[in-house]
């Protein structure tokens, strides 16, 4: 009897030193900053690594003929390593804030290979594979020179159009802005009543903003690199049509030369069906 008394107190005890839900062996956390450069051969430090962008939000009220603008870019992405700090590319732009899953992050900004390198290191560390959000407020003209080169087109009415290829959409926004990082897309371009804003996707929806302005808010849901970043806002006119397999083509042209240019930009349908079959893929957005 005192043998099974004892054998049931050495369970008990045994029992009691290891928990009934212990949890499995969890590996370290080790957060170390984020590289500068997702190793490109060419640009080494051209995009950023350690996160990968699941989707950019972009509101960019534009002023025309003074070329101002303020802007607020919000990107949700996953980590991709344990992160203490991360980076994101911009270029002549005047950052005023950032947040991380809507908490004050603090932020650096300095000399990059094509532009400037935003050095964020969020409130709290970040886990691998770990979703999280970041939102950028910001402002800026596009008449600033750039540390690299510029990808702002000024237009003679008072408007721009982007020219970011291949590393230019940091003069914009706050990005990833490496080809090999795609991304879905929303935009919301404010302007004057009388100006129209274009940007990659589709449109869906206008609604007036404070003041004369007016909203237009556009969604592109296949993953797009930010190379091909495709805003304006401009005195101009869509002109649309369709190309192969449906494809809806939407063009843009100077509101007072639509006669001028619709016979150009009706032989994009053809364009495209040739490239199509030069190259044997399919054109990969809907629009």
């Amino acid at each position: 009897m005192r043998a099974a008394i004892a054998t049931a107190a050495a369970a008990a005890t045994l029992a009691l030193a290891v928990p009934a839900h212990a949890a499995p062996h969890a590996a370290p956390f080790t957060p170390t900053p984020g590289a500068d450069g997702v190793g490109d051969p060419l640009y080494p430090t051209l995009g950023n690594g350690g996160y990968d962008v699941r989707h950019y939000d972009l509101s960019f009220d534009f002023t025309p003929v003074t070329y101002d603008f303020r802007a607020t870019m919000k990107i949700r992405a996953r980590a991709t390593q344990d992160l203490s700090s991360f980076n994101l590319d911009v270029d002549a732009l005047t950052v005023d804030a950032v947040e991380v899953d809507g908490a004050r992050a603090t932020w650096t900004t300095a000399p990059g290979q094509t532009g400037q390198e935003l050095t964020v290191t969020p409130a709290r560390p970040l886990r691998d594979h770990r979703a999280f959000d970041v939102e950028v407020t910001y402002h800026g003209n596009g008449k600033t020179k750039p540390a690299g080169l510029p990808g702002w087109r000024l237009m003679s009415d008072g408007g721009f159009a982007s020219a970011t290829q291949a590393s230019r959409a940091d003069t914009f926004a706050p990005v990833n802005d490496h080809p090999s990082d795609k991304a879905t897309w929303t935009f919301h371009l404010t302007a004057p009543k009388g100006w129209t804003p274009a940007a990659n996707g589709n449109l869906t929806g206008r609604r007036d903003a404070p003041g004369a302005g007016r909203t237009w808010d556009f969604a592109l849901n296949s993953p797009m690199a930010p190379e091909l970043l495709g805003i304006s806002v401009n005195k101009q006119r869509y002109v649309y049509g369709r190309g192969p397999h449906g494809v809806r083509l939407r063009h843009l042209v100077p509101e007072d030369q639509v006669a001028k240019y619709r016979p150009i930009v009706e032989k994009t349908g053809g364009q495209l069906a040739w490239l199509e079959r030069t190259l044997g893929v399919r054109y990969p957005f809907d629009t």
